[in-house]
C-alpha cells in the first residue's frame, strides 16, 4: 500500500516535459478519443477498440478510488506549458499478495517516438521503490509491442520469460513478462538523478494495464 501522501489530488510528480497527475472526470473524452485506437487498445488489457467516453468515465472513477485507497499511483500524462489534456496514462498498482506492484502505460499516438513515456516511466519508478516497501516492480507487455518493450529496458526492466494472463477485454494471451527488483535500481538511480517530485502540489491515475 502507499502513504497518505499519494492519496490525494495535491500528490503529483514533475518530469522534465511533463506532470503525472490525477486523471479526472472531464478527462475522459479525450482519453476515449486515442485509447479506443486500435494500435492502443489492443496492446492494452482493458480498453476496447472504440471504447467511449462514457466507458472510460468509470475506468477513471475506479483509478481515482484505487489511488485513494492507497492500492496505487495511477496518473495521466500532461505537458508543461500546453493546456492539460492528458496525452497519455501511466501508473502502477499493488498486485494480489502485495509484495510486488505492477507498471502499466500508453500514450497518445500522436506523441510516439519522443521519450516521453520513458520519461515519465523512470520518474514513477523512482517514487514507487520510495514510497513503498514492495521488492520489486513488474511489467507485462505483448511480443509484439516492441515500443514498450524498448521502454522497459531503457527503465533498467529485464525479461524474465513468457507468462499468460487474463484480459477483462481480449481474454487469455502469452505476455513476455519483465520485472525490476529493488536491489537492482538502475532506473531509480536515473530518474532521482533527473527528476524532481513535487508533492506538496498534485495528482495521479490507477494502474490500468
Amino acid at each position: 500500500m502507499f502513504p497518505s501522501l499519494t492519496r490525494d489530488e495535491v500528490y503529483r510528480i514533475e518530469t522534465q516535459r511533463c506532470w503525472l497527475r490525477w486523471p479526472r472526470a472531464e478527462d475522459a473524452a479525450k482519453l476515449a478519443s486515442w485509447v479506443g485506437l486500435p494500435d492502443v487498445a489492443t496492446m492494452t488489457s482493458a480498453f476496447r477498440v472504440g471504447i467511449t467516453a462514457e466507458e472510460v468515465s468509470d475506468i477513471v472513477a475506479a483509478n481515482r478510488q484505487s489511488n485513494v485507497d492507497g492500492r496505487s499511483l495511477s496518473f495521466v500524462l500532461v505537458r508543461k506549458g500546453h493546456d492539460g489534456t492528458p496525452i497519455g496514462r501511466v501508473g502502477v498498482g499493488v498486485r494480489p499478495g502485495g509484495s510486488t506492484i505492477e507498471l502499466g502505460y500508453h500514450l497518445d499516438p500522436g506523441y510516439w517516438g519522443r521519450g516521453l513515456v520513458t520519461e515519465a516511466v523512470k520518474a514513477l519508478v523512482a517514487q514507487a521503490f520510495e514510497l513503498s516497501a514492495q521488492s520489486s516492480i513488474e511489467a507485462f507487455v505483448l511480443p509484439q509491442n516492441i515500443g514498450s518493450i524498448r521502454v522497459l529496458e531503457k527503465c533498467g526492466f529485464t525479461s524474465v520469460g513468457m507468462a499468460v494472463k487474463d484480459s477483462p477485454v481480449f481474454g487469455p494471451r502469452e505476455l513476455r513478462h519483465f520485472t525490476l527488483p529493488r536491489a537492482r535500481p538502475s532506473a531509480l538511480r536515473a530518474a532521482q538523478a533527473r527528476f524532481q517530485a513535487v508533492p506538496q502540489l498534485g495528482y495521479q491515475l490507477v494502474g490500468f494495464v
